[in-house]
């Protein structure tokens, strides 16, 4: 069967509930941000605004100024990633530039030449850090979660977010604007809209799809969504030799998480990054 063609969802306004198309988003979301007012526990302060893509889903997100790249990572895992407590990163990559990695644990600066007394004890002190130089220019640069948003994506076009390194889901992350928004105390990241629920279709009849089976073959065809007729049918039909059981289906959910490592939504995750 033809795979359907993917239309791209319309973002939803968490300001206000409206469904903007993709292409007024920026101008609609600016009015509405305008409207918004600061409560007596709420204090004005430089904002960022970023998007967070992974199509057809995608996240629109204020950010304070002092918010780290943990407070995001946090919030990504809340909203759109946690299944098992994986682990996860931040990356800056460019052509012909070191590459950046942020870590919940990087790799602490070790002894300049303990290294080398304990494997090389025949080189020069100029031989090993000229060698170490050379392994270190190629090397990816590990800085801790705790920079902030504003430092890790000054003069950066974009940063990657991976999430579980066995079955990864990335999504990138662009700065959209800087605003001067109204912050309630002890809040670091605001959702401002996301995409709408996207309109899946089955893949044997073409009509709404709630499910997708989760099994290996039919992930890596990357279009294994179903209606509940054809939920029902497809494991008995497609994977007699495992048991052809009920398991082997999943909720679709509004995530790019679907459907690693038996991904479930949470419903409400969302409520407490909502102005």
């Amino acid at each position: 069967m033809t795979r359907p063609r993917t239309v791209l969802p319309p973002i939803e306004s968490r300001l206000t509930g409206v469904a903007h198309p993709r292409n007024q988003l920026k101008r609609q979301l600016k009015k509405e941000l305008a409207t918004l007012t600061a409560p007596d526990t709420a204090a004005m302060r430089p904002s960022l605004w970023l998007s967070v893509t992974a199509a057809p889903f995608v996240l629109h997100v204020a950010v304070r100024d002092d918010t780290t790249l943990e407070d995001v990572d946090a919030f990504l895992r809340e909203v759109w990633m946690e299944c098992c407590g994986h682990l996860s990163l931040f990356e800056f990559r460019q052509k012909n530039e070191r590459s950046v990695l942020y870590l919940a644990d990087p790799e602490e600066d070790e002894d300049e030449f303990e290294l080398r007394d304990a494997y090389f004890p025949h080189m020069t002190d100029d031989e090993w850090l000229k060698m170490n130089a050379q392994v270190n220019a190629n090397a990816p640069l590990q800085k801790p979660l705790t920079v902030t948003v504003r430092e890790a994506m000054d003069g950066v076009p974009d940063l990657r977010y991976e999430y579980d390194m066995g079955t990864t889901t990335r999504c990138v992350l662009k700065v959209e604007a800087e605003l001067t928004l109204p912050w309630p105390e002890g809040r670091t990241v605001r959702l401002l809209a996301r995409n709408a629920r996207p309109d899946w279709v089955c893949r044997e009849c073409g009509e709404s799809a709630t499910k997708l089976c989760i099994m290996g073959e039919c992930w890596d065809d990357g279009y294994a969504k179903f209606c509940a007729k054809h939920a029902r049918t497809h494991p008995r039909k497609a994977h007699p030799r495992e048991g052809g059981d009920s398991w082997m289906i999943a909720p679709l959910s509004n995530s790019p998480r679907d459907p690693c490592c038996g991904y479930f939504e949470h419903p409400g995750s969302e409520k407490d990054y909502v102005w």
